[in-house]
């Protein structure tokens, strides 16, 4: 192993944040997550990578963690619970009858005589055509009459 390993920034117990340091030649970073120094004994060596693995997986990380994953757990199974158990807003909400008016039909108008929405129970009518083509009749005027001229000699 090389002399003069790196001291890695670190957090102590009570939270305090220590900078990172070199330590001189033929002395290596000793210590643990929470405590560094500088020491020629090759025994108590903190690796650069045993140093890094202290900030992954520090107990404020993993908490952190775990503390997301258990409220990401709870809101997911809240809602889903909420849209099965019928006493839940969200289930009465959902199963509900859409109606367009919740307060009822609009009373009729002075003058306006009601009309039926839908067509009245039984066979369809429809309008009643002449049958056969059109009847020819000569005194009729042509279907399209030129514009005449509204001056002599045009």
């Amino acid at each position: 192993v090389a002399g003069g390993e790196d001291c890695l920034w670190y957090v102590d117990r009570n939270g305090s944040w220590h900078p990172g340091f070199d330590c001189e030649f033929f002395t290596f970073c000793c210590g643990t997550c929470h405590q560094r120094y500088c020491c020629r004994d090759p025994l108590r060596l903190l690796t650069e990578r045993q140093q890094r693995h202290c900030f992954a997986f520090s107990p404020k990380t993993i908490a952190g963690i775990a503390s997301a994953v258990v409220l990401f757990i709870a809101i997911v199974t809240t809602i889903v619970c909420c849209f099965m158990c019928s006493c839940c807003y969200l289930y009465q909400r959902r199963r509900a009858p859409h109606t367009p008016l919740a307060a009822g039909p609009a009373p009729p108008q002075p003058g306006f005589t009601p009309m039926a929405m839908y067509p009245p129970p039984g066979p369809a009518q429809y309008p009643v055509y002449p049958s056969g083509p059109p009847v020819y009749n000569p005194t009729a005027p042509p279907p399209y009459v030129p514009a005449q001229p509204s001056y002599p000699g045009a």
